[in-house]
């Protein structure tokens, strides 16, 4: 999008409502995260985790010849992963920094994630995967203590059994004092008898090897909402050996499809309706497309349209009259209209939408407009598509939320997010009441929804106590 020709201060002085960024990151400082890694038992420390395999068992493409590139499918990642602005740099490294300006970016309160840390519930091997995840944990409640008025930083939750996810979720929560938490959306399983790379992904939900229940009450039980920031760079599609652009355009968005439709299908949704859920940095597009499909799904296949459709309805004798009369070149078989019938019939069909409690299209809309919310990067044209009630299901919008991802490459400088963010009022894409659900009350009603007092103590706490009442 176009700049704003206003600043980030003239922004927020315009507006009667606080700006919250949803997801923010904090880069690690490499030296004092190596310390932390090596004192909580990583041998190694940031060496070990840089030398570690991708998610799916291969090996890294930096450290791979052309040859074994080919031969093995590495998939191209990104050169860099940060901006080349020493001072904004500086100030994702160093948390008291970001503080300090976040009056100059025009942001009240910041929800902040890891850099280095988003990688540690993907690691397949255990030690690496649980050590990283307690090591970052530790390191963002010390980087962030004395903050708290204005930047909430969120603890990592490996989940590739619900086991160690409660266990790293209590330590978080109960220990560390973390308000709301980052979970691995997805588990790459691999194929029994198979090669270490040939795996399928279990959403946590449908189908899954696992009963995660346990965590989603538990969750429920602190008040904490998980979030999902998982990615699909490395799935099949996503593999090129030499453009990264090709292997990350909508890889969030994959990652972040997948784990919702495995919620709703498997009734997470449905049997914890208090669980809230953030699906991070995919933008608005996917959200809206499975919105609009899981009701037409619902109406093609759900109990009523599996009736209504059932190819035992079908008036055999009335095909058979119909392409006797009309066969020109076909020669009819007398009968065939019945011998089609026994062969499409299905003894194993199944209501697709039983277990996730949808008894109408209204059960639908209920489920995903309050408890999902989008992340959507401040320059995400099609944000506003989540507010379109003319076209969405029920009339009801989506939950889309502004979220900035200041520290990582994409953002040049953070001057420029809420700028960005205001474009969409400046085009017409959103009116006054969409821009504040935008950058302040989804994120408000998320985090409010499961803790009344999430926001206490910060400097929105007044708003978002008027907001919930």
């Amino acid at each position: 999008m176009s700049q704003s020709p206003l600043t980030p201060r003239e922004i927020r002085a315009s507006l009667d409502h606080p700006v919250i960024d949803a997801d923010g990151h904090l880069v690690e400082y490499w030296p004092e995260f190596d310390r932390y890694l090596k004192a909580e038992g990583v041998d190694g420390g940031m060496a070990a985790f840089m030398a570690t395999a991708n998610f799916d068992g291969s090996r890294l493409w930096a450290g791979m010849t052309s040859d074994e590139r080919i031969r093995e499918r590495s998939f191209r990642g990104p050169w860099w992963g940060f901006p080349n602005d020493a001072r904004d740099l500086a100030t994702a490294m160093a948390p008291r920094l970001l503080h300090s300006r976040l009056d100059e970016l025009g942001i009240d309160v910041a929800v902040c994630y890891p850099s280095v840390g988003l990688q540690m519930p993907a690691q397949r091997d255990e030690k690496l995967r649980r050590l990283g995840c307690r090591a970052y944990n530790r390191y963002a409640a010390e980087q962030f203590e004395g903050l708290g008025d204005r930047l909430i930083p969120v603890a990592v939750v490996p989940t590739v059994d619900p086991v160690e996810a409660v266990e790293e979720l209590e330590f978080a929560v109960q220990e560390l004092g973390f308000r709301a938490v980052l979970i691995g959306g997805f588990v790459p399983r691999g194929f029994e008898g198979a090669d270490e790379r040939a795996f399928w992904v279990d959403g946590l939900g449908l189908d899954s090897v696992h009963d995660y229940d346990p965590l989603w009450q538990r969750l429920v039980d602190l008040h904490v909402v998980p979030s999902v920031h998982s990615g699909a760079m490395g799935w099949s599609g996503r593999r090129s050996i030499s453009n990264f652009s090709y292997n990350h355009m909508g890889h969030f968005a994959a990652a972040s499809e997948v784990t919702a439709k495995s919620f709703f299908f498997g009734g997470v949704f449905h049997r914890f309706p208090e669980l809230r859920v953030a699906f991070l940095e995919g933008g608005a597009g996917w959200a809206v497309q499975m919105f609009v499909s899981l009701v037409e799904h619902f109406e093609k296949r759900g109990l009523e349209g599996l009736r209504s459709r059932d190819p035992s309805g079908i008036d055999g004798a009335l095909l058979d009259e119909l392409v006797a009369k009309n066969a020109g070149s076909l020669q009819p078989v007398e009968g065939w209209g019945e011998t089609l019938k026994t062969l499409l019939a299905t003894p194993d069909v199944v209501d697709d939408f039983a277990a996730a409690g949808i008894a109408s299209p209204d059960d639908i809309v209920r489920q995903l407009t309050t408890q999902c919310f989008i992340g959507c990067e401040a320059d995400d044209r099609l944000a506003g598509v989540a507010f379109d009630t003319n076209r969405l299901p029920g009339g009801k919008p989506l939950n889309p939320m502004f979220s900035s991802d200041i520290g990582h490459w994409d953002v040049a400088h953070m001057t420029e997010v809420l700028p960005e963010a205001h474009e969409h009022l400046e085009h017409g894409w959103m009116d006054r009441d969409q821009l504040r659900a935008f950058v302040c009350d989804n994120a408000l009603r998320m985090y409010s929804d499961m803790n009344p007092k999430f926001f206490d103590g910060t400097v929105v706490e007044s708003y978002a106590r008027s907001r919930v009442a």
